[in-house]
């Protein structure tokens, strides 16, 4: 059986016809615990929780103890249901050889989730986590949650700030998460600061420069979009605002990275004669297509080949930030310095 997604793990809760083990692993953090206690809720009876749902941290405890309360009874219900958070399956191959066992004779009455919050599940660059994930699908699930695209977040929006007494637009929904970012919980957070700011009305987009805490990767693409302007004196007020709210260098070059590796796939893409939105079909930006439109935007007049040059002098102040002393603020200055003077040239 395939990896499932998050409209297999709708249709299962919604059919009642559970799986006898689950793997939850993926991108989104809040909709894996959602579709846990979703789960939890379906299969285990408040009444008796004590008894039948038993739930472990992964780092705590070992697979023995885990496996053991798999095979127990439920009390006066259907089911036994033991939660493990965060298990690193993939470290001991002795605790997957243990869970293969398990499932050759596992009790119909248990079901067991094994659900990845911290803990990146890779089976397309780890081979491990490609077996277990195997495992998983041929004797339960193996669901992966990835991040909603933009468009469903903006649904998500619209009908959220509807349930909370106010309303807003899809483009101000789809600008609202170019400030936040697409993390479905940090988007709940911030809309509901805004709804209770706004009342009854509708939220404009000033509620949301008001409002919404911007992400460090939005508060870099204000960086971003003033070196590119060739706006020094905002690119570094930015900048100094960045270092007094101790976000670390490392961090900022990194964002600022990805922008110029947005501007120039997108840039590729138009010469190749495709849109930007193309783009996103081979690298991923689902719930972040707005990037490629700020790409698009942003590089419309900037050679390929200065693009290049931009990218060159990145790597090297990442790989000197990396693996020398030098003061980091120091030398992310001197990079901002660099592709000011390259913009101008």
């Amino acid at each position: 059986m395939a990896v499932i997604g998050e409209a297999e793990m709708k249709a299962q809760i919604k059919s009642g016809e559970f799986s006898g083990a689950y793997l939850v692993f993926g991108e989104e953090s809040y909709l894996k615990e959602y579709y846990v206690n979703k789960l939890k809720s379906k299969l285990v009876d408040p009444a008796f929780s004590d008894f039948n749902l038993h739930s472990y941290e992964g780092k705590n405890t070992s697979i023995d103890e885990i496996l053991m309360d798999a095979q127990m009874l439920p009390m006066m219900s259907e089911y036994t249901v033991v939660v493990v958070h965060d298990y690193p399956l993939d470290k001991s191959a002795g605790d997957a050889d243990k869970l293969k066992e398990f499932f050759k004779d596992m009790p119909e009455s248990s079901v067991i989730i094994f659900w990845m919050d911290t803990i990146e599940v890779d089976p397309k660059r780890n081979n491990k986590w490609k077996k277990l994930v195997n495992l998983f699908s041929e004797n339960g699930s193996a669901v992966n949650l990835e991040k909603r695209s933009e468009g469903e977040l903006v649904r998500l929006i619209v009908a959220s700030a509807k349930k909370r007494g106010c309303s807003i637009e899809p483009q101000r929904a789809r600008y609202l998460i170019s400030v936040v970012g697409s993390d479905i919980q940090t988007i709940f957070s911030e809309l509901e600061k805004i709804c209770a700011y706004a009342g009854e009305r509708e939220i404009t987009k000033a509620d949301i420069d008001e409002l919404a805490v911007k992400s460090l990767q939005a508060r870099v693409f204000d960086l971003s979009r003033f070196i590119l302007k060739g706006d020094s004196d905002s690119a570094y007020g930015v900048l100094n605002t960045l270092f007094a709210q101790k976000e670390e260098p490392i961090g900022i070059l990194s964002v600022i990275s990805s922008c110029y590796v947005d501007m120039y796939r997108v840039k590729c893409a138009k010469a190749a004669g495709v849109s930007e939105s193309d783009v996103g079909n081979y690298y991923p930006y689902k719930g972040r297509e707005f990037l490629l439109r700020n790409a698009a935007r942003d590089g419309a007049y900037i050679s390929i080949n200065t693009l290049r040059e931009a990218l060159d002098l990145l790597s090297k102040s990442d790989e000197l930030m990396k693996s020398t002393s030098i003061d980091k603020q120091l030398l992310l200055e001197e990079t901002v310095s660099k592709l000011l003077i390259l913009r101008n040239k």
